[in-house]
């Protein structure tokens, strides 16, 4: 029997948080921002409803940039780019999921749930 998930304000504004990012926000980030809003607020707490999130497929870690795991609210099959140098992280909008799961080779008996490709390399500002 599944169990009937209690509702929570901080939940229901770490995800608010996340839907609203456009730079995939690592917990340490949605706590600093969050904290003024929700005095209450743990560092702890966030980790465990980021986890929640995850689990739900409300949200998914996209990358993670000197040991620091980054979050997505967006869960549908995309691309990210992240910079191996400031650790910018954002989507690549034009990648094309169909040719990029086409191309990918599957043993006999494997099947895709979801693509998750990150491109890493340097953004304009650490290039130039």
């Amino acid at each position: 029997m599944e169990k009937k998930l209690r509702h929570s304000r901080q939940r229901e504004r770490i995800y608010e948080y996340l839907m609203a990012s456009q730079e995939h926000p690592s917990a340490e980030m949605v706590y600093n921002d969050l904290r003024p809003e929700i005095p209450g607020l743990s560092l702890g707490t966030v980790y465990r409803n980021l986890k929640l999130l995850e689990e739900l497929g409300k949200a998914r870690r996209v990358a993670s940039f000197q040991g620091t795991e980054r979050y997505d609210a967006c869960c549908g099959d995309h691309a990210h780019f992240l910079c191996e140098r400031c650790g910018l992280l954002h989507d690549l909008g034009s990648a094309n999921s169909e040719a990029v799961r086409s191309a990918i080779l599957l043993d006999e008996g494997y099947t895709f749930s979801k693509l998750d490709l990150t491109v890493t390399g340097l953004c304009p500002n650490c290039a130039g």
